[in-house]
């Protein structure tokens, strides 16, 4: 046999095994259920971890849970029994605000702040208490706390927005509009600009 045709048939060989193993793998049973996994497997959504919901109110409730050990109810609660309903919302840009009342006798309610980043919302904090004692929200007022310094209020929602005035600790704001969610933080907005949410939380 020639030299060149010899090559030429190993080569043909190869080939061959090449395109019929992987044809074999998905036409067969074995092969189409790896293949069903694999595609399964690359439509799930991805989770860090800190991703907990695709609304400001799926993001909240895990975060309230965990707080205050109570569960969440979409209707009413049952008589006598604890838990968690959504008594309103408020939603800023990229950022919200969702207030949970614990259905108890003590009248305790408590804030969840939630922001979104990548297409999804995240849990941020929570504060619980009285309604009066809800802090920060929309038109509330609020306590700066920032010991021993004083808290930047600037003339736009961002790190980099010029700072317009700096209010002492105890101060006290009227939040108006927010929140906002920019340079990696909740911001609010007060008669003179938009300050910073852990200026108002303690």
């Amino acid at each position: 046999m020639p030299h060149l045709p010899r090559i030429a048939l190993v080569v043909a060989a190869i080939l061959a095994i090449l395109l019929i193993v992987p044809l074999a793998y998905v036409l067969l049973p074995a092969g189409r259920a790896a293949v069903a996994q694999q595609t399964e497997a690359s439509h799930l959504p991805s989770t860090n971890g800190t991703t907990t919901g695709d609304t400001p109110q799926g993001a909240a409730i895990p975060g309230v849970e965990a707080k205050t050990h109570l569960r969440y109810h979409a209707g009413t609660c049952a008589a006598s029994t604890p838990c968690l309903t959504v008594a309103s919302e408020t939603v800023g840009k990229d950022a919200a605000a969702v207030v949970f009342s614990t259905a108890s006798s003590a009248a305790r309610q408590c804030v969840a702040y939630v922001y979104r980043k990548d297409g999804h919302w995240h849990f941020l904090d929570a504060v619980c208490g009285l309604p009066d004692q809800l802090s920060p929200q929309v038109a509330h007022d609020a306590i700066v706390h920032v010991p021993g310094n004083c808290a930047n209020v600037r003339n736009g929602a961002s790190l980099t927005a010029r700072v317009v005035a700096c209010l002492k600790d105890g101060s006290t704001v009227h939040v108006d509009a927010g929140p906002t969610y920019a340079d990696g933080r909740l911001w609010w907005h007060e008669p003179q600009g938009w300050i910073a949410h852990d200026f108002l939380t303690d």
